[in-house]
């Protein structure tokens, strides 16, 4: 009975971690994520990658200047507790970000790792990939298209988030 109740207590651990982060990343708190990451961390953003806290940080730090306001919304979260002090965990969510561009409207999904880190769970591997990131004004427009990925200053590309059932 024991083990059952400690594994919840892992799984809440490891869900809030996941609304933490958007509260951290929507307020711009490097400090606060810096306790979210294992040291030795990668954070994978659609193949951009940062090794370690102080490149994380750094990428991190950069994205948010480029945005004067973001709002994540975490929504499904899964985790899989794979030891004792290990755990692999997927989740989904929406973001609203204001540059000084216009709003942007993406859609994200996020495959992690964690391990129990000095009492405390944290990321040991943290992947983003986006379904669509778009202006809102071209919303409507995007989102059916293949290249519904589109962040100022980037090219259009396709989503590499690949449906589960081709060609629906």
């Amino acid at each position: 009975m024991v083990d059952q109740v400690q594994r919840l207590l892992d799984r809440e651990a490891l869900r809030d971690l996941t609304a933490r982060y958007a509260f951290a990343v929507d307020d711009h708190d490097l400090d606060a994520l810096a306790t979210m990451f294992h040291p030795d961390a990668v954070f994978d953003r659609d193949g951009e990658i940062a090794r370690g806290w102080p490149e994380i940080a750094a990428m991190l730090g950069a994205s948010m200047r480029g945005f004067r306001r973001m709002i994540h919304t975490p929504h499904a979260v899964v985790v899989d507790l794979t030891g004792d002090d290990e755990a692999t965990g997927m989740s989904s969510g929406h973001a609203e970000l204001v540059t000084s561009r216009g709003v942007l409207l993406a859609a994200y999904r996020y495959a992690d790792r964690y391990a129990r880190h000095e009492g405390r769970w944290v990321f040991t591997r943290r992947e983003v990939r986006f379904l669509y990131a778009t202006s809102a004004t071209e919303y409507a427009a995007t989102l059916p298209d293949t290249d519904r990925v589109r962040f100022p200053g980037e090219p259009p590309r396709a989503s590499a988030v690949t449906p589960l059932a081709a060609g629906h």
